[in-house]
């Protein structure tokens, strides 16, 4: 005897029915009316936006699970997440993200040079939200300087790359010239109004403001891939901000090795030297050392004797804590660094010319202070550089 599943108590039927995927749910549909009535079940629309898209929430959007699903999350709910603009060298961070009623789109800049340890940044991108008849989702730029206006989001031929673009650039014009804007802008980027800048310092920021604000409202954006935590390593992996000179503070991704006996610091935001999408930093995690407060006197000192390195197959979460002190010779980008840390190896920092001409790979320590905060000391350049974990992005 052949069963009819619609023979089956309608609870059954619906538990089975969360086992097909939206499109067969749409072809179930059709085959009668009962069928489609199963199927408009807000229960199993509401599981379909946990297991294809990881949300459950329709406060604020006025819609049904399955409308929900269909108008919103098919559409841009694959665009949730971090992602990295592809803006000269300098790259960036986006933040994409659910909000009540709309998705956002937020630049999540670094803080003001040197208080690596501050929040990021966070400038309204673009908005997604439904029309007011409810027909469609709309995309709305927030830049610029004349309020709300219209936008799109699209995927590229890949499926990859996601592109972002303004549709009325005009309004990204400041009203009272280019010059003013620069001014406003080079006061939000450093904290400090233009005429305390020397020629040097300017030069830098305005090829930074120039390349950044060219393409008006308009790129691509790739997908930053996040390492999960790995149980048992000496710092976890992460974005982490961190001193970089007379380019400020930049973001890095630290990330490790499958081995896990490497690790690297990939730039997200970069500069006219090392670019954005350039490895910043290689640590070699195999031989980690220990050094006194006597031995850290001068970067010379340091370069000059023995340091002893623990055995290889030592615990790395159980190194003894040791002094730290930023040699007398280093310049230090960042006031009043720990002066204890966890742990110790030894690294390589990549260095370049403008335009990523003639890069090398220069001699430095890794130096973990806890799990949010490490600092790397550039040998070679007697220079110190310090990084704190990107923990939290704020909310606007």
């Amino acid at each position: 005897m052949t069963l009819n599943i619609l023979q089956l108590p309608p609870e059954l039927v619906a538990h089975v029915l969360r086992f097909l995927s939206s499109s067969d749910l749409a072809t179930f549909a059709l085959v009668s009316k009962q069928c489609r009535d199963l199927v408009n079940l807000e229960a199993l629309w509401q599981h379909r936006c946990v297991q294809d898209y990881k949300y459950d929430g329709v406060e604020g959007w006025n819609l049904t699970y399955k409308e929900f699903y269909t108008k919103v999350l098919c559409k841009f709910g694959n665009c949730i997440g971090k992602w990295q603009p592809e803006i000269g060298h300098y790259g960036g961070l986006i933040d994409i993200k659910f909000d009540r009623g709309c998705i956002k789109g937020r630049e999540c800049l670094p803080p003001v040079d040197p208080h690596v340890d501050q929040p990021l940044r966070i400038r309204p991108l673009f908005s997604i939200h439904l029309a007011e008849d409810l027909s469609k989702v709309e995309v709305f730029c927030l830049k610029g300087f004349n309020g709300l206006h219209k936008g799109q989001l699209s995927w590229g031929e890949d499926g990859q790359l996601l592109m972002f673009e303004c549709s009325e650039n005009n309004n990204h014009q400041h009203p009272e010239g280019k010059q003013k804007e620069f001014e406003d802008w080079l006061t939000q980027e450093t904290g400090r109004p233009p005429s305390e800048f020397f020629v040097h310092g300017q030069e830098l920021l305005l090829m930074k403001f120039l390349v950044t604000t060219q393409l008006g409202c308009s790129y691509p954006m790739m997908r930053v891939m996040e390492q999960p935590r790995k149980p048992g390593a000496v710092i976890q992996p992460g974005l982490f901000k961190g001193n970089y000179g007379g380019h400020g503070i930049e973001i890095i991704q630290l990330s490790y090795s499958d081995t896990e006996n490497k690790a690297e610091g990939k730039k997200i935001t970069g500069d006219p030297n090392v670019p954005a999408n350039k490895v910043s930093l290689y640590i070699d995690l195999d031989h980690p050392m220990i050094l006194t407060m006597g031995q850290q006197k001068t970067v010379e000192l340091m370069e000059e004797i023995d340091i002893p390195e623990l055995p290889p197959d030592i615990d790395l979460q159980h190194l003894p804590p040791q002094p730290f002190h930023v040699p007398d010779d280093c310049y230090e980008r960042f006031s009043h660094p720990p002066t204890m840390c966890r742990a110790r190896f030894h690294g390589q920092g990549q260095i370049a010319g403008h335009g990523f001409t003639n890069p090398s790979m220069s001699s430095g320590h890794f130096i973990i202070f806890d799990d949010n905060n490490f600092g790397f000391l550039w040998l070679e350049l007697k220079s110190f550089s310090m990084y704190s974990r990107v923990q939290v992005f704020p909310c606007l």
